[in-house]
Formats: structure tokens, C-alpha cells, sequence
């Protein structure tokens, strides 16, 4: 597989590895209001968004949970 490099990718691998999980984690439903664990019918913990949008995937109803 050949994967080119982008010029950002060029610096230090731990602040290119560091880069790339927070952009992840900026792009994802961890810490949504709208997030529910439920149990799917063969018995696993499954993560649902209550809006009925794709979970995983940060979308503009995304709110944080004020604690």
C-alpha cells in the first residue's frame, strides 16, 4: 500500500501520532448528550445516538453533558 505523505506528516512521529488523535476525537460522538448504551438482541452493548443520526460521526446536534 502506498500512502504519500503529507508535509505535516514530515515532523516528529509522536506529535504526528499525537495530531491525528486528536483531530479523531474532535470528529467523533464521545461526550454527546444524545449518546445511549443499549442492548442489541444478541446480547452486546451497543452505543445508539438518540437523534437517530449514524453514531461515531459528530454532527451538529452534538452537545456536550454539562457535569
Amino acid at each position: 500500500m502506498s500512502h504519500d505523505l503529507q508535509r505535516w506528516e514530515m515532523r516528529n512521529p509522536v506529535e504526528v501520532l499525537i495530531s491525528r488523535e486528536t483531530a479523531a476525537a474532535k470528529r467523533s460522538c464521545a461526550g454527546c448528550v444524545h449518546t445511549k448504551v443499549v442492548e442489541s438482541p444478541f446480547g452486546d452493548l451497543v452505543s445508539r445516538c438518540l437523534k437517530g443520526r449514524p453514531y461515531g460521526r459528530k454532527c451538529k446536534r452534538f452537545e456536550v453533558i454539562n457535569v
